[in-house]
């Protein structure tokens, strides 16, 4: 089975280059496919923006979603988890290093932000990262959801959705135009609204859902089919990840995974929410619950 990781790396005394080396190696001894890296270029201590990604499954039972109350009762909403003054490595030289010390791990962005890329200027990015890491990243992208983060980048949010579908359109005409030699590497769009699901049939290579359920993965997975049925595009040709946070026990989360698996997923992403000191074993408990590791 395929099975990523999603975690963060900021540069800090705790997450530094030799932390991020043994992460990466953990991980692809442990038997993960894949260490999926999130983008933001700034965080606040306070949003007004709302944040759209639902409550995770429950552990226990994946056809409903958790109740989390994010440490206050009456902020039951789901909201972004960042602590204060937290920071973020540049996502795609941060993939470069991780394959720099690994064989096998595919790394991929979870996702970039793309209306906030120049598209001439990140496919000339991916075709050098696709070439410094032998072919293996992934590029997941999504509009975003935090109006002050693009205030802080000088991009209007209320363009977010137009320059999504323009740049997303762009990336495939412009790779082909350039002497590379080499397949553009697999584009994912995130997210499971309406647009998300319409751009990705359309113009991605995959599709990479966030924390829902297995029944609403089903429902949206069947409006996916139908938008590359109707677009001539062959399904097997498409990437689907299903990608969730999990903080369950190891015995519960196979039956999970497989049933996102049985469902039509090509791979499963886990958040662990891992520590600089739960890591190591927490890989190794997952990897033996899983039965990843050769």
């Amino acid at each position: 089975m395929e099975i990523g990781l999603v975690d963060l790396f900021d540069g800090s005394a705790q997450r530094d280059p030799a932390y991020m080396r043994a992460f990466a190696l953990t991980a692809e001894e442990a038997g993960f496919s894949s260490l999926w890296l999130p983008e933001h270029l700034v965080f606040f201590e306070e949003y007004e923006s709302a944040y759209p990604y639902p409550a995770a499954p429950n552990p226990a039972n994946p056809e409903v979603s958790e109740v989390h109350t994010y440490g206050d009762a009456a902020a039951s909403a789901p909201r972004v988890e960042a602590a204060v003054e937290q920071g973020l490595l540049e996502v795609l030289q941060t993939a470069a290093e991780l394959c720099r010390h690994t064989t096998r791990l595919r790394i991929g962005s979870s996702v970039l932000l793309l209306p906030l890329r120049n598209p001439r200027l990140l496919v000339g990015e991916l075709a050098t990262l696709d070439l410094l890491t032998g072919g293996r990243f992934d590029l997941g992208v999504g509009v975003g959801w935090s109006a002050e983060e693009y205030a802080a980048a000088g991009v209007p949010f209320a363009e977010r959705g137009a320059r999504f579908e323009r740049n997303l359109a762009a990336i495939p005409e412009l790779w082909g135009k350039q002497e590379i030699g080499r397949p553009l590497p697999r584009v994912l769009v995130g997210g499971h609204s309406r647009p998300a699901i319409r751009r990705a049939a359309r113009y991605a290579t995959g599709w990479y859902p966030w924390n829902l359920t297995t029944g609403e993965f089903a429902h949206h997975l069947a409006e996916i089919e139908a938008g590359l049925r109707e677009h001539g595009r062959p399904r097997e040709d498409f990437h689907i990840i299903a990608g969730l946070r999990f903080h369950g026990s190891p015995a519960e989360l196979r039956p999970t995974v497989e049933r996102y698996l049985e469902l039509g997923a090509d791979g499963v992403n886990l958040s662990l929410r891992m520590t600089p000191e739960t890591y190591p074993e927490t890989m190794r408990e997952v990897s033996r619950a899983l039965g990843l590791a050769a």
